[in-house]
């Protein structure tokens, strides 16, 4: 019964902290490597970093089937306890019983 909610609050929580990554990578300047003076036997190089949009795009669709997974586990909840219910609450359910 609890298995929508846990895992869907499991992938909300996953996509958010996805989503906190790429945003990070995003607005982190660009590092560049320090290299020694330009010689004759050396020159100057410099690292340029390249930036993935994956995370990004694999914490949001996590987060869009996280929360449609919570959603209907938690409206399949309320229609499991709303059957049980009548079941219980039913005239017909006593006449189940063989009287003694």
């Amino acid at each position: 019964m609890q298995f929508g909610r846990i895992y869907g609050i499991g992938l909300i929580v996953l996509g958010i902290a996805l989503c906190v990554l790429q945003f990070v990578q995003y607005m982190a300047p660009p590092k560049k490597e320090v290299s020694p003076a330009r010689t004759e036997t050396r020159a100057v190089t410099t690292t340029e970093y390249v930036t993935s949009s994956l995370p990004g795009i694999v914490g949001a669709g996590s987060l869009v089937a996280g929360i449609a997974l919570f959603a209907t586990a938690r409206r399949k909840e309320s229609e499991i306890q709303s059957q049980v219910k009548r079941i219980q609450e039913s005239p017909t359910l006593h006449h189940w019983c063989p009287e003694e």
